[in-house]
């Protein structure tokens, strides 16, 4: 993945990569994110960045944030993968 185009590939990978760190994923799923991961240095950069934020927000208990926040969230992913990569 370069930094300003990520390739189509890559953007599949961050789409799943929630569902890979909450353990969703089927073990072929599971399987094909982690290869990618071990082999894509911006991809496996910010799973690891992701890590440690599912690991701050669990450490801070088991509260959700109210579904307002959890839509924006969702919506400006969405937009950010939907338009260039933009560091």
């Amino acid at each position: 993945m370069s930094e300003r185009h990520p390739s189509a590939r890559c953007r599949a990978q961050l789409l799943e990569m929630s569902r890979y760190l909450d353990g969703e994923l089927g073990p072929a799923r599971r399987r094909a994110v982690e290869a990618h991961i071990a082999s894509c240095s911006c991809c496996g950069s910010m799973a690891a960045r992701l890590q440690k934020v599912v690991a701050v927000c669990r450490a801070e208990g088991g509260r959700r944030p109210p579904r307002a926040v959890r839509a924006r969230a969702a919506s400006r992913i969405r937009e950010l993968l939907a338009r260039d990569w933009q560091p």
